[in-house]
């Protein structure tokens, strides 16, 4: 049974088959027909008779030709080719008659492997068959047909055998040649299909996963499959087509930084994690955000054999050199607008609650935070704009001051825009000051909700000064005095104030990482009018990052200079001779005043302008941070306090000792919107009336 399964070919035809039989069974039939002339001549030669060769070779070409006409099936023409091939080599025997008759019958042999392109061993056994009968029936009638000598009925065997020997063979090449080249569709055919089944299984994972896969070149052209999410996000790829072109029409900046990047990644002269890390990470899309990260694929034949070491997976020490070779990359694109939004949400709820704290511990100062923030902000609307160094201050101010009370996304916007002012040299755009006008709107907005927007002025007034009116009264002092008294409740205690610095101290140190800090505050009893003075404690912000940032020393290092361990900085405010005196003083290393000069020597700032070197601590720009922060770095707050100082009429001093520490003072002159305070009252009344 298996035998003959071997041998019978299966029923079914491949489109191939059919076409390369036809093909062969129309060549078979020329060869044929070639055999005429050919046996003529032998015939000639041997004296056997060209007429007689002529007459028997077409009469044995009826067969055939008959066949080619009538049967349809290639397979079965081929059967009947096979047996005409042996009739053309018994001819041949025959009318080759002479000397070399017996060599004729390698003819035979050869016939019987040309069969073998019929790829079929049915043609190989008719044959073989065919080639027995002829030596069997002849040899019996006319020896001489057969053999040039008397020949006896072994050698007819010996024959026999030799023809069964190639026949085995032929039918194995036979069927091999149809179950590996003419079968060769078939197996295609499976192995296309499985192909085809993966690939839909493949299609129908990209069509629906949510994140775009998209695979490039090392030179960054796309291939046609990618995700189905790619195709809604951004339209079907263009095969070939460069994947920094194609989305660099959607977002510009990630256009031209890809392309760029992929130069390092296609060098190879960077680790392949290194040169990745330099693509671009996020694409924007109108109002669409998306991460995006990137795989290289390596060709496994090319990768370096690798050993399990300790838990890692690591190059075989003789192959470590061995360099896995990048044939593409695999970008996958995620949108992450929805889970941007939400965490923008979030962050800025949690923002709102750290401003109501602000709010409750104290109400007053955060409304003169909004008071002073809103006048920033009309000052940038209105286009009073006179220069970009007043356009930076004003942008520093806000975003010092709203770091302080927690508003964490308004300081990050102006810091971006700080650093678009610094690396392009230029003020900021209506589109760009628009924005930030709708997220201090916005703000603004909620912040009325806590607070109310109409608010009915109040005066609040503790104990001390309750006891110092009545004592007042009692004592009998001048009215006037107590009116005084009574007037300057509608200032605001510089103890408040100080208690509020003392705070914003603490909470930058804390952003710094200088969380050891001791702050010490002296009010020394002075109340102000804080509408008047708002514009200056807007701008004192500065003053107490550089306290902090400048000013609080290491540990170890002030234990080695024979400093206490921990830094300290005051804040006092006093009246002296007439004039109302804000002071910040620290412990810390002091002015680096060289690095400043360094500074503005790079900036092209003429030496006679810092001729005093406090002037240094006031020239836009200049810093002595090596490097911007979002706290420091800019050398333009001190500008901004300076200006809001003498705009009040006041003046501001510089003292720094190197390795004992720096003092900046503020000195006001003491109007009628600066009082002593009830004690101070109380002693000059006191004084009078000793006098009198």
């Amino acid at each position: 049974m298996h035998l003959t399964k071997y041998l019978v070919l299966p029923k079914e035809m491949t489109p191939f088959e059919q076409r390369y039989l036809t093909r062969m069974n129309k060549i078979a039939l020329i060869f044929f027909y070639l055999h005429i002339p050919a046996l003529m001549a032998v015939a000639w030669v041997a004296g056997t008779g060209p007429l007689f060769a002529l007459t028997l070779s077409l009469f044995v070409m009826i067969g055939p030709t008959l066949a080619y006409q009538m049967i349809k099936h290639p397979r079965s023409l081929s059967v009947v080719y096979g047996i005409t091939a042996m009739l053309m080599g018994g001819l041949l025997v025959h009318f080759g008659q002479g000397p070399v008759q017996i060599e004729m019958h390698f003819y035979f042999f050869a016939l019987l492997a040309m069969l073998c392109m019929f790829a079929n061993p049915l043609v190989n056994i008719a044959a073989a068959v065919t080639v027995a009968l002829h030596h069997l029936i002849v040899w019996l009638i006319i020896p001489s047909s057969v053999f040039n000598y008397d020949a006896q009925w072994w050698v007819v065997l010996v024959h026999a055998a030799f023809v069964v020997l190639e026949t085995i063979a032929a039918c194995y090449i036979s069927r091999e040649f149809f179950d590996n080249v003419i079968g060769l569709e078939k197996i295609v055919e499976a192995r296309t299909a499985t192909i085809r089944e993966k690939q839909r299984d493949m299609r129908l994972i990209l069509d629906h996963v949510e994140t775009g896969l998209i695979t490039i070149d090392l030179d960054g052209r796309m291939s046609s499959e990618c995700s189905h999410v790619v195709e809604q996000w951004f339209g079907a790829p263009v095969a070939g087509e460069k994947l920094a072109t194609w989305l660099g029409m959607r977002d510009a900046n990630y256009g031209e930084w890809l392309e760029l990047a992929l130069e390092s990644v296609k060098d190879g002269m960077l680790p392949p994690e290194v040169a990745l890390g330099q693509l671009p990470k996020l694409l924007k899309d109108k109002d669409k955000t998306y991460a995006v990260s990137y795989q290289l694929i390596v060709n496994a034949q090319n990768a370096p054999e690798r050993v399990a070491h300790e838990h890692q997976v690591v190059p075989r020490p003789d192959t470590a050199a061995a360099v896995a070779a990048p044939e593409k990359i695999l970008v996958i694109v995620t949108d992450i607008t929805e889970r941007l939004r939400k965490e923008a949400a979030e962050r800025y709820q949690a923002e709102l609650l750290q401003l109501f704290q602000h709010i409750m511990r104290d109400k007053s100062g955060f409304i003169e935070f909004l008071a002073e923030a809103e006048d920033i902000m009309r000052t940038l609307k209105s286009g009073k704009r006179e220069n970009i160094d007043q356009m930076k201050r004003l942008v520093h101010t806000l975003k010092g001051n709203s770091a302080i009370f927690g508003m964490r996304r308004l300081s990050e916007q102006c810091h971006e825009l700080e650093n678009t002012m610094a690396e392009e040299g230029r003020a900021l755009t209506e589109t760009e000051l628009a924005s930030l006008q709708q997220s201090w709107a916005q703000i603004r907005s909620d912040l009325g909700k806590l607070i109310g927007e109409h608010r009915q002025s109040s005066i609040e007034i503790d104990d001390a000064d309750y006891e110092a009116i009545i004592k007042a009264v009692l004592d009998g002092v001048d009215q006037q005095i107590v009116v005084r008294l009574i007037e300057s409740w509608r200032f605001e205690p510089a103890g408040r104030r100080l208690a509020r610095i003392e705070q914003q101290i603490k909470g930058l140190a804390e952003r710094m990482g200088k969380s050891d800090v001791a702050v010490a505050i002296e009010p020394h009893d002075v109340r102000y009018n804080s509408e008047r003075f708002a514009p200056f404690w807007s701008a004192f912000i500065h003053v107490l990052r550089n306290a902090v940032d400048h000013g609080i020393e290491d540990r170890e290092l002030r234990r080695a200079n024979g400093k206490p361990v921990q830094s300290l900085i005051k804040v006092s405010t006093r009246v002296e001779s007439e004039r109302f005196v804000v002071t910040v003083e620290d412990d810390g290393p002091g002015v680096d005043w060289e690095a400043l000069r360094e500074k503005a020597g790079k900036l092209g700032i003429p030496a006679t302008v810092y001729e005093k070197k406090e002037n240094l601590v006031f020239l836009p720009g200049v810093s002595s941070k090596t490097s911007v922060t979002e706290l420091s770095g800019r050398g333009v707050g001190m500008v901004a306090v300076r200006d809001a100082c003498e705009a009040l009429g006041g003046t501001v001093q510089v003292k720094s000792e190197s390795g004992v520490g720096t003092r900046v003072s503020f000195s006001f002159p003491k109007d009628q919107t600066v009082y002593e305070g009830h004690a101070a009252m109380l002693r000059g009344a006191a004084t009078q009336q000793a006098a009198a």
